[in-house]
C-alpha cells in the first residue's frame, strides 16, 4: 500500500483527500501543524511514497516548510496542493524542486490521476529503464549525473500559456474549464514533437516541463520554433487561442548550471523575464 503525508490547515481538505486516496487502497498520514508534520515525517520516512503541502497556510509560512522538507534530503516527491492562485508562487515551487502544484478547488480525478503518475514516479526512481515512470525532478538529476559522465549536454524547457500582454494584474493562473480544454488539447499536439526518450509532462494546470538529453541550445531553439510554429497554427483553427501567448523558456546543461537547483534556478529566472516581455 502507497503512503503520503500531508499538511494542510484545514480539517475539511484533509478529510476529503483522505477518503479520495483510502478508496484507490492508499494511505494518508494527515497534519494540521508544522510540529506534528514534521514529528510524522520523522517517524514514517521510510515508508513514504510522497508528501502532499499546502505553501499558503494561515498561520505559518508554507514556503518555510517547503525549505525545511528539502533541506532534509528526502528522496520523497513533493506535491504541492494550494488555494495560492498566482504564478510568483507557482515559480517559487519550481525553484524549491516539487514534483506537480495543483490548485484548490480540485478536481477529485485530476488529483488521483497526480498521485498515482507521483508514487509509481518515486517507487520507480531506482530503476535506469523507466525513463517513462520519471517525474521531471528525478529525470533532471539522472541526466546530470550521465551528461557528467558522459560529457554530455541535455536540455530542461518550460512551456506556459499565459494571456497576451501579461500584466501583474493577470497574475492568476486560469482555472476555467473552457481554458483548461485548451491546455489538454495543446499538449497533445506538442508532445508529438519529442522523441522517447524525452519528458515531456503537465506540471500543475497551466504548464508543461520537458527534460531533453543530448540536446544543446541549437536543437532547443529548434524544438520551441516547431513549438511555436504548431501554436500558430492552432490559432488560425481555434480563435480562442488568440487570447494566450505561448511562453517558452529553457537551460541547457552544463553551461546554465552543474546541478538540478543551479539550473532551475537559471530557469525560473528566465521565465520572469518571458513573463515580462510578454
Amino acid at each position: 500500500m502507497y503512503k503520503i503525508i500531508m499538511l494542510d490547515d484545514t480539517a475539511y481538505v484533509r478529510y476529503r483527500v483522505k477518503d479520495i486516496l483510502e478508496d484507490i487502497g492508499m494511505e494518508l498520514c494527515e497534519s494540521g501543524t508544522s510540529f506534528d508534520f514534521f514529528n510524522k515525517l520523522y517517524d514514517n520516512k521510510k515508508e513514504l511514497n510522497l508528501i502532499i503541502l499546502e505553501v499558503g497556510l494561515s498561520s505559518e509560512d508554507g514556503f518555510s516548510v517547503l525549505r525545511k522538507i528539502k533541506g532534509r534530503g528526502l528522496n520523497i516527491p513533493v506535491m504541492i496542493l494550494t488555494k495560492l492562485n498566482d504564478r510568483s508562487s507557482f515559480i517559487k515551487c519550481i525553484k524549491e524542486g516539487t514534483s506537480d502544484y495543483i490548485l484548490k478547488p480540485f478536481n477529485n480525478k485530476l488529483l488521483i490521476d497526480r498521485i498515482s503518475k507521483l508514487v509509481v514516479c518515486h517507487e520507480n526512481s531506482n530503476k535506469p529503464e523507466e525513463i517513462i515512470h520519471l517525474n521531471f525532478q528525478q529525470y533532471i538529476v539522472r541526466q546530470v549525473i550521465k551528461c557528467k559522465a558522459e560529457s554530455k549536454k541535455f536540455s530542461v524547457i518550460m512551456v506556459s500559456l499565459i494571456k497576451e500582454h501579461f500584466t501583474e494584474l493577470d497574475e492568476k493562473i486560469e482555472v476555467r474549464d473552457s481554458y483548461l480544454i485548451l491546455i489538454d488539447f495543446l499538449y497533445n499536439q506538442l508532445k508529438v514533437i519529442f522523441k522517447i526518450s524525452d519528458l515531456f509532462e503537465k506540471y500543475g494546470l497551466s504548464t508543461f516541463v520537458g527534460v531533453l538529453p543530448d540536446c544543446d541550445e541549437e536543437k532547443v531553439i529548434s524544438i520551441i520554433n516547431n513549438m511555436k510554429l504548431i501554436y500558430t497554427k492552432l490559432k488560425a483553427i481555434d480563435k480562442r487561442y488568440s487570447e494566450y501567448a505561448l511562453q517558452c523558456s529553457f537551460v541547457v546543461f552544463p553551461e546554465d548550471g552543474e546541478d538540478k537547483q543551479q539550473l532551475l534556478d537559471k530557469l525560473t529566472v528566465k521565465m520572469k523575464l518571458e513573463m515580462i516581455r510578454s
